[in-house]
């Protein structure tokens, strides 16, 4: 997700943050944004239901990295499925999928869509980013060692967990960025030799997509010019990308709200006053633990916590169940200072890249990709009639990367259209993994 992060940011400050850049004033918001039409009744149709049927087959496990405990889901595809009954096994062999949340959420609401990928040939893959889920969440006592890892820097622990084991909140200083998060994707990618991928990621877990697919999260300290990361490879050095494509859930705009002030369309007044804004919010409420901590314990309930989910979910407000409600309630009531230190930090610190920077900062590399958006039409948190979404509306219809690479898909639904509005949304979904990714 994108405004909330565990109970307290989504049921209480939601209403005040919006990451999709949607000021009236941008140039981009007078554009009227080419949306294309749901996809027709007669594409594939996924149940709704399929979770219940293929769930005994996942395998649940905490990845040790850097000392951390990160929790993981795995679904693995059969032979069959993978292949899909084809004589020659490498020319319809499926890539890896690797799926990222958003802020506050968790492996728990890609639930329709790992059976899905699952059923289709896909061996899948969930990451509860550090700091959020069940993951730990660190302490801030010990210096943080630098963004890239080596191999030897991760390891696994192979062991099983139940629904809502937390990882330990490990005795650490961590500064959560995009960043941090994309060189974790890219250490567990390689860590589990994962050959060919596909990075999906809803709101924020978008950017870290968007980072681990350009390699960016390791441009602050290293020369990008001779080193290679994991995914994105560098083909300076011979090294070509394993990232076979990027699909983006409504995407964020970055780590926090704080990057609406990079609107193109705002003067250095709005600009200063914009900034005076969210460093007053964030002094009088995110970067006040004590405010924090006191609403984690005394103000955030589960009913609370499940009228704010259900205001996301604008199709099926019924699936805020007991599953999903306690995948968001617990990681924070159980966090303890962790989960405190975690939803400052996100709230405070720099908000890192947005997409538009990306695609100027890349343009070789995400011009060349297939890269899919699939947006919730009703998402007031990062709404289509934002900067960003507008910003890809206009990419796909004036083909900006010159290579049809880039393709978008609009279906009914709130800021998480994979749980909200799963038939349509894996309808849509496995269309374009059919055509630009297996190319059946």
């Amino acid at each position: 997700m994108t405004a909330p992060l565990p109970a307290l940011a989504l049921a209480l400050s939601l209403p005040l943050f919006s990451h999709g850049f949607s000021f009236q004033s941008s140039p981009l918001a007078h554009m009227k944004p080419s949306l294309p039409s749901a996809l027709s009744s007669t594409s594939t149709a996924y149940d709704a239901t399929t979770s219940s049927n293929i769930a005994d087959d996942a395998s649940t496990n905490f990845w040790k990295w850097r000392g951390h405990d990160i929790f993981t889901e795995m679904r693995s595809a059969t032979t069959s499925q993978q292949n899909d009954g084809d004589d020659d096994e490498d020319s319809t062999k499926k890539p890896a999928v690797i799926l990222l949340h958003g802020f506050g959420a968790s492996t728990t609401y890609w639930r329709e869509t790992m059976s899905v990928l699952q059923s289709e040939g896909y061996d899948v893959h969930a990451l509860d980013l550090l700091g959020q889920g069940r993951s730990s969440k660190p302490l801030p006592s010990k210096p943080f060692e630098g963004l890239y890892s080596a191999d030897e820097g991760v390891s696994d622990t192979n062991s099983e967990v139940s629904v809502m084991k937390m990882g330990e909140n490990t005795d650490t200083k961590v500064e959560y960025s995009i960043d941090l998060w994309a060189n974790l994707v890219d250490d567990y990618a390689r860590h589990h030799q994962l050959d060919e991928i596909v990075l999906m990621g809803n709101s924020l877990g978008s950017l870290v997509a968007l980072s681990a697919a350009t390699g960016d999260f390791i441009d602050s300290n290293t020369n990008r010019e001779s080193v290679s990361t994991y995914l994105a490879g560098n083909n300076n050095v011979g090294e070509t990308s394993r990232v076979k494509g990027v699909c983006l859930f409504n995407c964020a705009v970055g780590l926090n709200s704080q990057n609406v002030i990079k609107n193109p369309s705002f003067n250095s007044v709005q600009r200063a006053a914009l900034g005076w804004l969210f460093g007053a919010l964030n002094n009088l409420i995110f970067d006040n633990e004590f405010l924090l901590t006191y609403a984690l314990n005394n103000i955030v309930t589960k009913e609370l916590l499940a009228d704010a989910l259900k205001s996301l979910y604008i199709v099926s407000p019924d699936r805020v169940d007991e599953e999903l409600v306690d995948s968001f309630y617990y990681p924070a009531k159980l966090g303890g200072d962790g989960a405190v230190e975690a939803i400052r930090q996100i709230y405070c610190n720099d908000a890192g890249l947005t997409p538009l920077e990306y695609h100027k900062k890349y343009p070789e590399i995400l011009d060349s990709m297939p890269l899919h958006l699939i947006w919730g039409l009703e998402d007031v948190v990062t709404p289509i009639q934002g900067d960003v979404g507008l910003f890809y509306c206009d990419r796909v219809a004036n083909n900006r990367g010159g290579k049809s690479m880039t393709t978008i898909d609009c279906v009914k639904s709130g800021h998480m259209p994979f749980d909200d509005n799963p038939v349509e949304t894996h309808n849509a979904m496995m269309k374009w993994l059919n055509k630009k990714i297996v190319k059946k």
